[in-house]
């Protein structure tokens, strides 16, 4: 009796877990990578998002040009870009919620082109750590939802008419 107990409440948790990922996947909440068009090319729409962020101390640690590594190896990539941001107040105040999240910090973010020159920006979506890293605390909860705000309105950067 106490084996089955155990088991239906183990698929219990792990069937609440499934429903917390999927859960409001309409409008790009629940999804795991944000990913959004750039009406600006790779190089233009780096600058932009990662100036959009430096207002909030974000601070841009690294560019990695992935093409031109590429080209070291005779291998063909269009053009993308690795970001690596950190704001080292965030960044430690995580790693303090739960180490594991040092794996997340800093943050990466991709600047690529597809084969029809159409350019893309695209992250972890941060809602999704509190699940990979079973953050619970109220207030990292609270900087998780933070991150994610701060993000998506470095997002609006990448398109014409924003400044």
């Amino acid at each position: 009796m106490y084996k089955d107990m155990k088991r239906y409440i183990s698929n219990l948790a792990v069937l609440s877990v499934a429903l917390i990922a999927m859960a409001g996947c309409e409008g790009g909440k629940g999804k795991f990578i944000k990913d959004t068009v750039s009406d600006y090319n790779t190089t233009v729409t780096a600058k932009r998002f990662s100036q959009a962020l430096a207002s909030k101390n974000y601070r841009l640690v690294s560019q990695i040009d992935q093409e031109k590594m590429a080209e070291g190896v005779d291998i063909f990539l269009y053009p993308t870009l690795t970001l690596n941001l950190s704001n080292p107040k965030i960044s430690s105040t995580f790693i303090k919620c739960n180490p594991s999240m040092a794996l997340e910090m800093p943050i990466r973010v991709t600047v690529y082109n597809e084969l029809n020159g159409t350019t893309h920006l695209a992250y972890t979506n941060p809602e999704y750590w509190s699940l990979k890293h079973n953050i619970k605390d109220k207030k990292c909860i609270a900087l998780v939802n933070l991150v994610a705000r701060d993000f998506d309105e470095a997002t609006d950067s990448i398109k014409r008419g924003n400044k």
